[in-house]
């Protein structure tokens, strides 16, 4: 039976900017800051969904001395800031400076943006369409949208799971080990013929 009459899944589009400085960062631990704003989250005043510094996770990733910011928008404020992207830095800087007021001139002055960057399809929809990507413990790497897969075929990745880095390991996991239960089986299967 062929996949192809499935319907597509919806995909999210995000927006990304990087931005390099001096100095050591806001944040020095490896974490995610999300945007806790709520419902005007992801408007025109606040654009910004979440940021990281990717430099405190691996310090190759910024000169020495340096640093790199990098923020997430998603495809809604993209949308509005569409062909402005002076307009787009102003609006996050203005935002994230908020996030850091201790360090609030830097953002606005210092921080050099390096690139804005549109990503479509970045991730599947986490709850719309038919096969939304919010199944903690992820699905059966043995099915695809709810079909059964030819013996000996597995699927992973963050459509099977959650949408998110987690849930592309944990779904990686799930199918490494239902290929190891049936490679295993096969061996069984082997030995006693």
């Amino acid at each position: 039976e062929s996949l192809d009459s499935l319907p597509e899944q919806p995909q999210r589009n995000v927006g990304c900017l990087y931005y390099t400085f001096e100095g050591p960062a806001p944040v020095e631990d490896p974490i995610l800051v999300l945007n806790g704003i709520g419902e005007d989250a992801g408007t025109e005043k606040f654009p910004a969904n979440n940021l990281c510094f990717p430099s405190v996770v691996n310090d190759g990733y910024a000169p020495e001395g340096y640093n790199l910011c990098s923020v997430t928008v998603l495809d809604d404020a993209m949308e509005i800031y569409k062909g402005r992207p002076e307009e787009l830095d102003a609006a996050v800087r203005q935002q994230i400076s908020k996030w850091f007021t201790g360090r609030r001139g830097e953002v606005m002055e210092e921080w050099e943006l390096k690139k804005i960057f549109y990503i479509p399809r970045a991730q599947p929809g986490q709850l719309k369409g038919p096969f939304p990507a919010n199944v903690n413990g992820g699905r059966a790497a043995n099915t695809y949208r709810e079909k059964t897969l030819p013996e000996g075929l597995f699927v992973c990745g963050d459509h099977m799971a959650t949408a998110t880095l987690n849930g592309a390991l944990e779904s990686g996991d799930n199918a490494g080990a239902m290929a190891a239960k049936a490679a295993a089986n096969a061996n069984k299967q082997a030995i006693a013929a």
